[in-house]
């Protein structure tokens, strides 16, 4: 599963790719010289654990690699943390490698993964650390609104469909 954009392309995830994540084997991936970052190693070692899930075509709801389409590394990761809810809400999450932050890559990521979800979801969620100003500015060109603070967490949330539309 493979989401395009101008610059980058969003794909699920696989269990070998996470196993060479959490094992830190280089030999064969086409990564930057920065990925995998810790986050990716944590987020890599729960799917392998059954944390999170891994996208197929019949669901979708999982963990992705960002790849820049010019090089074909992967910059950074991107995925849902679970399905949507019954009131349609989706949280995601991102991160990108610092050799490769402030050009965009971010937002580029987190819009096509929000258009993404749209047909099969109401809201998507997201939430940043209190300091991550970064992250804040990522969610706010991407159309969140932040809705709240908890434990130093800002809780951040964007409509990305009509409340009539149903469910499936």
């Amino acid at each position: 599963m493979i989401i395009a954009t101008t610059r980058l392309l969003i794909r699920a995830l696989t269990p070998v790719e996470a196993e060479a994540i959490v094992a830190g084997v280089r030999t064969g991936q086409s990564w930057v010289s920065d990925f995998p970052t810790p986050n990716d190693v944590r987020i890599a070692a729960g799917a392998l654990a059954g944390d999170v899930s891994f996208p197929t075509a019949t669901m979708p709801w999982g963990v992705f690699a960002i790849d820049e389409s010019s090089s074909g590394c992967s910059v950074g990761g991107i995925g849902f943390k679970s399905a949507p809810n019954e009131r349609g809400e989706v949280e995601i999450g991102y991160g990108i490698c610092h050799s490769c932050q402030g050009r965009g890559v971010a937002t580029e990521a987190v819009v096509a993964l929000c258009d993404f979800a749209q047909p099969r979801a109401r809201v998507v969620l997201a939430e940043t650390d209190r300091e991550n100003v970064a992250s804040q500015r990522v969610l706010e060109k991407s159309g969140f609104q932040s809705v709240g603070e908890t434990d130093g967490l800002i809780r951040w949330r964007k409509e990305i469909s009509a409340a009539d539309i149903p469910l499936e």
